[in-house]
């Protein structure tokens, strides 16, 4: 957000419509366009940008862009609870269907998030079924309370589906999860690098092999 241009926007926005109101003490963050989020976050280093050291305020920018993240995740998870509960948990009639797309890793964001996301609104415009499946309401969903599930990247045993599903979203999961990418990718890379190298010597063995006795370099002789 800040990358694609969010201070100059709130710069525009707080010069026109807050700036006056900040002098006169008497702005408020809790009703109409003012309680959005990524406004009131940045109250401090937007009063105080150009009137303070630079130092400081690098400091409040940060200070604002860490709450940003803070309010924007807390937002997520309450956009998502209502999603579950209104479509997923308790449906009532005409509910549309809930896709899942999977998030999680960033470098794949265009492969897994926004290709799948455009081929499920296109389907919907056109009037055709897409070809990811929905996610399954929940009273759809026979639960197995005695299962077992082993989670190897944990090495831990999970007893029962619901149990289970809440074990892989939790932060110690995706954790480890995230551990095993990274030295997955880190492995790839040394096996790449080693299968150059040897590629490399085989090439110049070859090269050895095949060089004309007559033009090799001269050996001292002996006595």
């Amino acid at each position: 957000m800040v990358a694609a241009g969010l201070l100059e926007e709130l710069r525009d926005f707080h010069r026109r419509y807050n700036q006056e109101k900040v002098a006169e003490n008497c702005q408020d963050y809790q009703h109409g366009i003012f309680q959005s989020i990524g406004f009131k976050e940045f109250h401090e280093y937007l009063i105080t940008e150009g009137k303070c050291p630079q130092e400081t305020s690098a400091l409040l920018l940060e200070k604002g862009i860490q709450a940003l993240k803070l309010v924007t995740k807390r937002y997520a998870r309450k956009q998502n609870k209502w999603v579950r509960n209104r479509f997923l948990r308790r449906p009532g009639p005409n509910v549309p269907p809930v896709y899942g797309l999977e998030v999680s890793d960033l470098s794949q964001w265009d492969e897994n998030v926004l290709k799948p996301a455009l081929q499920i609104v296109e389907s919907f415009i056109q009037g055709r079924q897409p070809s990811a499946d929905p996610v399954k309401m929940e009273s759809e969903i026979k639960e197995d309370k005695r299962s077992h599930h082993m989670c190897e990247l944990c090495n831990r045993v999970i007893i029962g589906d619901r149990e289970w599903a809440a074990h892989t979203k939790s932060k110690s999961h995706l954790h480890h999860l995230k551990k095993r990418r990274k030295l997955h990718s880190t492995l790839s890379a040394v096996e790449s690098r080693v299968n150059v190298t040897e590629t490399q010597g085989d090439h110049e063995g070859t090269e050895n092999l095949g060089q004309d006795p007559q033009t090799s370099p001269a050996q001292p002789e002996n006595g």
